[in-house]
């Protein structure tokens, strides 16, 4: 499965077995074929945060990228002196790996601290975007403007074809905080505040990896995602390496795209950085741990995660899950809210599942609000040989729904 990359069909006919109904869950259904829609995707992998802060190190940084990723980012510190030289490294990227996106970022210092990643499409200018913005906003750059509201309007001023994306890295216990991404997503809006890690980097590591992904705050149930998608605000979930390949001869840590990853849906052969932009300004996205599992589809009736379902009035409406998995799993869940009030919570627990495809269904409630989203849980805790052994996910963005 590795580096394969899967085009999401749904095709014309299904033949359902219905279980007993559950009047608060919705119908748990066994499908035999997967469910109508002209709708197709196909998922990319990409790794949207990780570094490089030595020229000659470019070549080992990107070694095996193009075999397990259809886009990367480099994201260098934006206050050190080899950030503003990062436009060098990119161009030999390019060079070397031609036929992929690569993405010009940084890792910024976030007035209030913390760090958040700001990726430029490709183009001319951005470079000098990105060096303006770092000397003009960085927390840690003397003489600049460590403001939020001044940061932020300096980004949805640029041009739309030049106009980056941001999302916040690394949300551990009391680093990011609700109150915090919503002052950025009011100054930035929804096209350039777009997304959030579920899941912590540097995964090879002991500390990283004793993270329990299940109540991270970024991708646990009721954190800092949810409190968006309880405000039926499209939010893309993320997962990156934070690799840094000039650390690697004294701490070993996964290389892009061996265990984090971020997955964007797009239109099939639109594999282009303005689809991927799209996609992850959509919220159309997976945050997958391990190379485990491909996503065929999970969509309601033709609609896909960072949309939203409005057809739900007067009927159910179908849930369409296809897993294809390398390893048994040990659960498929649904999580979410279908009253779009209170806490989102366990919808529902389909269990364990064995290696292989999986095609499953399960009917929303009519007049449902809120939204749903997929939480699927290996059973094997093994990762890849040198990394600590631990739970691996995989969770897509929310579907949204909409009764009115």
């Amino acid at each position: 499965m590795d580096g394969a990359v899967k085009t999401c069909i749904l095709n014309s006919s299904c033949n359902i077995n219905y279980s007993t109904p559950n009047p608060l869950s919705g119908q748990i259904r066994s499908m035999a074929a997967t469910r109508s829609s002209p709708a197709t995707l196909e998922w990319l992998r990409g790794d949207l945060h990780n570094h490089c802060e030595k020229h000659e190190l470019v070549p080992e940084y990107l070694d095996g990228v193009a075999a397990r990723l259809d886009f990367v980012a480099l994201t260098n510190h934006a206050q050190k002196p080899i950030f503003f030289e990062q436009h060098r490294m990119i161009e030999q990227a390019r060079a070397l790996l031609p036929d992929l996106p690569i993405f010009f970022g940084l890792e910024w210092n976030a007035p209030t601290g913390q760090h958040a990643c700001v990726i430029f499409p490709p183009g001319p200018r951005e470079a000098t975007h990105a060096y303006a913005f770092s000397k003009a906003h960085d927390h840690h750059v003397e003489g600049s403007d460590p403001s939020i509201d001044a940061a932020l309007a300096r980004l949805r001023a640029l041009p739309p074809a030049e106009r980056p994306i941001l999302f916040f890295n690394h949300p551990f216990p009391g680093y990011w905080s609700a109150p915090n991404i919503d002052h950025f997503r009011e100054a930035g809006g929804n096209q350039v505040v777009v997304g959030i890690e579920a899941v912590h980097g540097h995964q090879a590591h002991e500390r990283a990896a004793g993270m329990d992904p299940f109540t991270y705050p970024g991708g646990g149930l009721n954190g800092l995602a949810d409190h968006l998608y309880l405000q039926h605000q499209p939010f893309a979930l993320l997962a990156h390496s934070d690799f840094h390949v000039h650390k690697q001869a004294t701490k070993y840590d996964y290389p892009p795209g061996v265990f984090n990853h971020t997955l964007v849906g797009v239109e099939p052969g639109k594999r282009d950085p303005a689809a991927i932009f799209a996609a992850l300004r959509a919220g159309r996205t997976c945050a997958a741990q391990g190379r485990w599992l491909d996503l065929i589809d999970c969509s309601i009736e033709g609609i896909f995660p960072g949309a939203t379902w409005r057809d739900n009035r007067s009927r159910a409406g179908e849930l369409t899950i296809a897993l294809d998995a390398g390893e048994d799993l040990d659960d498929i869940e649904l999580l979410g809210s279908f009253t779009g009030a209170g806490s989102p919570a366990l919808l529902h627990s389909f269990g364990p599942r064995k290696a292989g495809r999986t095609e499953l269904g399960f009917a929303i409630p009519p007049r449902a609000r809120g939204y749903v989203r997929l939480r699927v849980t290996a059973a094997s805790r093994k990762r890849p040989i040198p990394g600590p052994d631990g739970p691996k996910l995989f969770q897509t963005s929310a579907i949204f729904l909409d009764a009115s």
